[in-house]
């Protein structure tokens, strides 16, 4: 995937998160206003995100797992098939990021309306 077409990908999941996001608040504080069931849930989904990105890339790194890097105890063809489900664990963590990026923004987003109430004074200035 060319850079750009990841880009208007992560634009496209952000609106769509930040759409879906603003419905549930709506929704939330319509019917069940004295429970912040919301940010929690989006808090932990980031989080959890987070550590499943962190744990199948095995760490920050980047570079793709070689038999030459595995134990040497261990049988090739063994090193081999564990070179291979690395790899593809660290191109799953590549796919978590898609997801993960727009929704770490939608927190952020909402954890500065919450603290600044930028929303609030936007629609001060418009109305």
């Amino acid at each position: 995937m060319k850079a750009w077409q990841r880009f208007l990908l992560l634009i496209g999941l952000f609106a769509a998160f930040e759409a879906l996001y603003q419905l549930f608040l709506y929704l939330e504080r319509r019917f069940f206003p004295q429970a912040p069931v919301c940010i929690l849930v989006l808090g932990a989904a980031v989080g959890g995100l987070l550590i499943a990105i962190i744990i199948l890339n095995r760490g920050f790194d980047n570079k793709p797992v070689t038999t030459d890097m595995l134990d040497f105890t261990l049988p090739y063809e063994e090193r081999v098939k564990r070179a291979e489900k690395i790899n593809k664990n660290k191109k799953t963590a590549k796919k978590l990021m898609n997801v993960f990026i727009p929704l770490a923004f939608v927190l952020c987003i909402d954890l500065i309306d919450l603290y600044f109430d930028i929303f609030d004074k936007i629609k001060g200035l418009f109305g």
